[in-house]
């Protein structure tokens, strides 16, 4: 008789989160594979079977996990889809597509609580993703900005400046300094007495999304 009655793929590059959600999954009886790449996850899926697969969106260089997700999607209908991720939502991750339908979304921060990983888990398998979506919750950072806002709050955490943004934006300076107090209004630290809106724009961005690779 198995010990392990459902398969769980866990797509992550880190080596140490991975090996943190499988132990969390095996004690709560799953037979788990872990895949750091993408490459890698294709073989497992075909040689594994998952049940349900959990996917980080940012895996350095090449496809996202929201790619593996997409292609789970169409090849693997079967599969329950969990983003697991540090990011709020996939705007901030620097993913502009959507997150297919039926994956649920949930962010690493709470999966400190074994019993929310393990819900999430559940939910997915259970063909109600739409109740794990933190990336829709309208409290969560950065929620108020749009796609473009994101990009360019992205560019300034980078270290850009507003020279380098207008080239990239192929703006002036002049509207990008515009862009950038819109954001700044937005985030409510255009009038923050002894504080540069700037910089706060930048130590939020940073704290939600954490230090984006120049590129």
């Amino acid at each position: 008789m198995k010990n392990f009655v459902r398969n769980a793929l866990i797509l992550e590059d880190d080596r140490m989160m991975s090996s943190l959600i499988a132990s969390l999954l095996e004690q709560a009886k799953f037979q788990v594979v872990r895949a750091h790449s993408v490459t890698e996850a294709k073989k497992a899926v075909k040689n594994f079977e998952p049940d349900v697969a959990l996917l980080d969106i940012d895996l350095g260089y090449g496809p996202t996990g929201i790619d593996f997700a997409k292609m789970l999607r169409k090849g693997y209908p079967g599969i329950g889809i969990l983003i697991l991720t540090r990011y709020p939502d996939s705007r901030t991750a620097g993913v502009t597509e959507a997150i297919p339908l039926g994956c649920g979304f949930l962010r690493k921060e709470n999966i400190g609580d074994v019993e929310v990983l393990l819900e999430a888990v559940e939910l997915v398998l259970a063909d109600m993703s739409t109740l794990v979506r933190n990336d829709q919750n309208p409290k969560r950072p950065l929620a108020n900005l749009s796609v473009r806002q994101i990009e360019l709050l992205r560019m300034l955490a980078q270290g850009l400046t507003n020279l380098e943004i207008s080239d990239r934006l192929g703006v002036s300076t002049s509207a990008v300094e515009q862009r950038l107090g819109t954001i700044f209004r937005v985030l409510g630290i255009e009038a923050i007495q002894g504080v540069s809106p700037r910089a706060e724009a930048m130590r939020i961005f940073i704290s939600s999304a954490g230090i984006p690779e120049r590129s």
